[in-house]
């Protein structure tokens, strides 16, 4: 395949970056290293597992939900639906009702976020799901959600409605996501955790094939 039907939306790990306040950043130690006499290269890499583009599993905010090596990876593999939604503060379900929403669906919404990377830091007005437009996609049974920033809820929501109504429903959720230079369309979208036993969420390497 050809690189240009190839775009990674994966934001880079790197020590610095932008996490959700509060959780573990980012860091890289050079254990071994070639430059200092050492016979090959090697690193130890700690972070949170919500760190940069990230997958959460329903196990993040509901008890007894799976884990991220519990889930099937068909959720994570097949078609995808870049939307793009006009709003300013929010995705409302008056901005996605008239949107080609179908069951088992893949949705990544890409908004104004895309170009908050840009930013140095973490930006708390950033733009989030709301709740009513969390339960129509629950009624739409889609399978997969996606968003632009690192979560799809509201900064200030620290109960996480989106998150609780999509994870309860079995719908997994793709935050962190780079669409700044991807248009609306459809896609063949990978986007696979780390297999880490038990575990609530992992950062993933994401990708959309061009159809």
């Amino acid at each position: 395949m050809n690189r240009k039907n190839i775009y990674d939306i994966t934001l880079p790990l790197y020590p610095g970056m932008a996490v959700f306040p509060g959780d573990p950043s980012f860091q890289r130690v050079q254990t071994y290293s070639l430059g200092h006499g050492d016979s090959f290269n090697l690193s130890k890499i700690d972070m949170g597992s919500h760190c940069g583009t990230h997958l959460d599993a329903p196990g993040h905010y509901i008890s007894g939900g799976m884990t991220v090596d519990e889930l099937p990876l068909e959720l994570l593999i097949g078609e995808a639906k870049v939307m793009k939604v006009e709003a300013e503060h929010s995705i409302d379900i008056e901005a996605i009702q008239g949107k080609d929403i179908q069951e088992g669906d893949r949705i990544l919404f890409k908004t104004k976020n895309s170009s908050l990377y840009q930013e140095m830091g973490f930006l708390q007005d950033y733009l989030y799901l709301s709740p009513d437009a969390a339960r129509y996609l629950k009624y739409k049974k889609v399978r997969l959600v996606g968003i632009d920033y690192y979560s799809i809820d509201r900064f200030s929501d620290e109960e996480g409605p989106c998150h609780q109504i999509l994870l309860a429903s079995g719908i997994v959720i793709l935050e962190g996501l780079n669409l700044y230079n991807v248009e609306e369309g459809r896609y063949h979208l990978i986007a696979l955790p780390l297999k880490i036993t038990g575990c609530d969420g992992s950062p993933v390497r994401a990708v959309l094939l061009q159809r």
